[in-house]
């Protein structure tokens, strides 16, 4: 068994209006043999509330102990970096703005971060809503003609406005948020009840059924603050996301990665039709087809003794090994 060593960092991040540092972890072998240091290190993020707390600690460790180092960090204004960026207080109530221009610029420093310590330019691996971001930040690195991340790994990815299709009455719901003053706050999420109605973030049923469980046991675990890191969001974190779509910028794009796409076939959250499309619409190497895996859904398999978890990270370690 390999021994696995984690070390807390800073890095720079340059947002569109000032520069921050933000903390973040690196997971790696305690010992890196000469294989090892051959292969790329890779950066994980994970949008909303995700990184080092939830689900970056459990990449982290099934990668470090495949030779990788393994950076990943929390999203400013969420657990290690809550008080960072993006909260404000109002009263009683500490409100927090999502913001996945943000959550770019993360994806950025995070890769500069990787290419200074390193020597490298990394592999970006991506749960869920920070596909979306890393998306926004792969493409911005294409546009500039300068130097690309080695490999990209998408998981879960879903354009945001689709994702708003779980909703009751997504039209009646974005019509009254839109109305609100943007640093009002909603709630996190939308269960599908009249107090929850206008809440961030829809949740189907099968996904409600196991977030607060297994997430919770993260952050609690970690000895952070419960998942969702967070108990109302602002208005406009919703007004922002639902129109945040790089997608837009890469038809006939160039200079785009190699890419691995990947989704649960049982996904009933962000459908796999999403990583469908993503791979058509791709414009670099992505491969013959998008990996639909038999019997994922969203993060239920996200566990360490998971045979479809297991699966998916021998899938990533093949294809970084022979195409990044």
């Amino acid at each position: 068994m390999t021994n696995i060593t984690t070390k807390e960092i800073n890095f720079t991040v340059k947002y569109g209006d000032e520069t921050l540092s933000l903390k973040g972890t690196v997971f790696q072998p305690e010992q890196l043999d000469a294989t090892s240091q051959k292969l790329p290190p890779v950066i994980f993020n994970s949008g909303f509330t995700g990184g080092v707390t939830m689900y970056g600690q459990l990449f982290g460790r099934a990668l470090a102990a495949r030779g990788y180092r393994v950076m990943t960090y929390d999203v400013a204004g969420f657990f290690s970096n809550k008080h960072i960026r993006n909260t404000i207080v109002s009263g009683d109530k500490v409100i927090t703005n999502v913001n996945l221009e943000d959550q770019k610029d993360e994806v950025l420093g995070a890769v500069e971060w990787a290419r200074e310590h390193f020597g490298e330019m990394p592999v970006v691996a991506s749960w869920a809503m920070g596909s979306v971001a890393s998306l926004g930040a792969v493409a911005e690195l294409a546009a500039a003609g300068g130097e690309q991340i080695r490999f990209w790994v998408p998981m879960s990815y879903t354009n945001i406005r689709k994702l708003q299709a779980l909703r009751a009455d997504a039209v009646a719901a974005d019509a009254a948020i839109e109305q609100l003053e943007d640093n009002a706050a909603i709630p996190p999420f939308d269960t599908g009840t009249d107090a929850t109605r206008l809440g961030y973030y829809p949740l189907d049923a099968d996904t409600q059924a196991y977030v607060d469980s297994q997430l919770g046991g993260y952050t609690e675990a970690g000895g952070a603050d419960r998942w969702p890191g967070c108990t109302h969001v602002t208005a406009k974190s919703y007004k922002s996301y639902v129109v945040y779509d790089p997608e837009q910028s890469i038809e006939g794009a160039k200079g785009f990665p190699p890419a691995l796409i990947i989704h649960g076939a049982d996904n009933t959250l962000h459908m796999p039709s999403e990583s469908v499309r993503l791979h058509q619409n791709y414009p670099g190497d992505a491969g013959s087809s998008a990996l639909i895996i038999p019997h994922m859904q969203h993060g239920q398999q996200n566990q360490v003794d998971s045979l479809v978890f297991k699966s998916m990270i021998q899938s990533i370690d093949d294809a970084i090994r022979a195409r990044g």
